[in-house]
């Protein structure tokens, strides 16, 4: 017999992925049920339904995609008392795209099971961030049971045209981290780039044009090293560096887990840090930039 069609789908964390994400899906012909913090009204606008809670979702809805910044946040939107947990219907899934340690993702898993409920480990990558989320040109990465892999495949295809199965539970985690890594690398690199051109004289926005066009170019150099030019990391923010530290976390363990040695990665997690540590905190991950400038130029922005 086949699985009736899956027609409302509840969304937590509506930030810069998770707004283009469920606007997808709705534009994709899913009633999209969300809940969060910020861009409530652009939700409503983009012809989703508001619920006043993450327990409110979960009320409503049999599938539920959940998209959060950092882990902590599960705290409320899970196990709090307005969280998914006091509500989830029996049978549930939970297509989790948020990156977290793996031990929070098996708690969650753990808790949805009790709950009667299933999580699919998902993690979505993207170029160019929320911007490739919206153009559909993003790519989930999907972990857990196959079977539910399947039948979440429409829900999926909603958000974007490119999904991949991985296999077990966990899967999809280790890949992200491995990229995110690679993309951290990628940032400290250009930032490292943008600075040692300008130290030798050439304009920073000439060093951009050049670098991100040439065989150096990079998605993050593209993204990024205009922000790092015109050192507008606090005015413009895509991606706090901060929430970032979480895939250096993620990297750390991953390593010391594998025993893998990981100098690049090394390098990259003490700029991360010190920029944050030079109350950067809030600011756009572009801001590793004010660290290498301050290196090269013995002073600080």
């Amino acid at each position: 017999m086949q699985a009736p069609r899956i027609q409302r789908v509840g969304f937590i964390g509506l930030g810069e992925i998770g707004l283009p994400a469920a606007t997808n899906l709705i534009k994709s012909g899913f009633e999209v049920v969300g809940f969060s913090l910020t861009n409530m009204d652009r939700f409503v606008e983009a012809g989703g339904k508001a619920a006043v809670s993450a327990a409110d979702v979960a009320t409503q809805c049999d599938v539920i995609v959940n998209c959060l910044p950092i882990a902590d946040a599960l705290e409320s939107a899970a196990y709090g008392p307005d969280g998914i947990l006091k509500t989830l219907r029996k049978g549930a899934v939970l297509i989790e795209l948020s990156s977290y340690l793996l031990k929070d993702k098996e708690r969650l898993r753990d808790a949805i099971n009790a709950a009667g409920g299933e999580l699919m480990d998902c993690e979505i990558t993207s170029r160019y961030a929320g911007k490739s989320v919206a153009a559909r040109e993003a790519l989930i990465l999907v972990s857990g049971s196959s079977e539910t892999a399947k039948r979440m495949d429409p829900v999926l295809k909603g958000i974007t045209d490119q999904n991949i199965y991985l296999g077990g539970f966990g899967s999809s985690l280790t890949i992200k981290t491995v990229n995110n890594a690679l993309v951290g690398i990628h940032i400290v690199a250009a930032a490292e780039a943008m600075a040692f051109g300008m130290k030798a004289g050439i304009d920073p926005n000439v060093l951009h044009r050049v670098l991100s066009t040439g065989a150096a170019g990079s998605a993050q150099l593209t993204n990024l090293g205009k922000r790092m030019a015109e050192r507008k990391w606090d005015r413009e923010v895509s991606g706090k560096i901060h929430t970032f530290e979480k895939y250096v976390k993620l990297s750390e363990e991953l390593a010391a887990d594998v025993d893998a040695s990981t100098p690049m990665g090394d390098v990259m997690g003490a700029y991360m840090r010190k920029t944050i540590a030079a109350g950067h905190k809030e600011h756009d991950i572009s801001s590793v930039f004010a660290t290498l400038f301050a290196e090269h130029f013995r002073k600080a922005i």
